[in-house]
């Protein structure tokens, strides 16, 4: 089989890694349009592109967190997998 049919995990973690840069990029580009004063106030649009950021932020962070630990991040667990890990997993 070709690499492209059956990838390396080096090829998969790769292909994660530049996944979420992309992610934490798209993240960037749409803070950047948003003001950045202290006292700055959102209209509903601008509130709706700072979560989307917000949210890219988040993936990127989770896919980086998962090449890292090689587990599904916390926040995105199962009942079933929290309680895998013991008492001190919790509930969501």
């Amino acid at each position: 089989m070709t690499e492209q049919t059956n990838p390396t995990e080096a090829a998969v973690r790769a292909t994660l890694a530049t996944l979420a840069d992309r992610y934490a990029e798209m993240a960037g580009q749409h803070a950047d349009r948003l003001p950045s004063d202290f006292f700055a106030s959102f209209t509903p649009a601008q509130e709706r592109v700072a979560e989307r950021a917000h949210v890219l932020r988040m993936v990127a962070h989770d896919l980086r967190d998962v090449l890292r630990t090689g587990r599904i991040p916390h926040g995105l667990m199962t009942d079933a997998e929290l309680n895998e890990y013991g008492p001190e997993g919790g509930t969501r």
